[in-house]
């Protein structure tokens, strides 16, 4: 692992169990072991390394779900109960903490912080995504599908994290298996 990866995971993980705000530089670079230059020299400011966090987190969890959708099945409503199971599952993993922009933009939450702005993107990045697996799995409005189906998983995860294991996510499913053969 290179420095910047270590910086990184350290900082992920704090932010993850101890909030974004909470993570201060100082922190960071004591439990990455590491010079405050060293921090600066990959991470020039802590919005950088803010933004690195959420663009891993959701890049990690990209792969995942591709990886997961690779079976064939990309033109038909299988593939769009598929993605709900995954959703599901992602969700209600023990180390889920949340959707980090959805964290992120609750910790900036002035509209013109670089991170709120950042957070949008990424929540608009997701809805893309969900638009297009909708599309290619031939649902009649596949924009109302994908924001449909964000707003179930976005909420479902929210009540998750807030109330683990309380069956939201698999309400969340439930729903969104409804609206898909509504869709299609």
């Amino acid at each position: 692992m290179n420095m910047r990866e270590k910086i990184l995971t350290i900082a992920s993980s704090l932010f993850d169990t101890r909030g974004i705000q909470a993570s201060g530089v100082d922190t960071i670079i004591m439990e990455a072991g590491v010079a405050k230059a060293t921090l600066y020299k990959h991470f020039p400011s802590k919005n950088q390394l803010i933004t690195a966090y959420l663009r891993e987190k959701s890049d990690k969890f990209y792969g995942w779900l591709n990886a997961q959708l690779a079976t064939g099945k990309s033109e038909s409503i299988e593939l769009l109960i598929q993605l709900c199971e995954l959703l599901e599952q992602w969700i209600t993993q023990p180390e889920f903490h949340g959707l980090p922009f959805h964290i992120a933009a609750v910790e900036f939450p002035d509209p013109e912080h670089p991170i709120n702005q950042y957070s949008a993107v990424l929540s608009v990045e997701l809805q893309t995504y969900l638009c297009k697996i909708a599309r290619n799995a031939g649902a009649k409005d596949p924009e109302a599908l994908g924001q449909q189906l964000t707003i179930l998983f976005e909420g479902a995860a929210l009540v998750e994290r807030l109330a683990p294991n309380t069956g939201a996510a698999t309400r969340a499913k439930l729903a969104a298996i409804t609206l898909v053969h509504h869709a299609t």
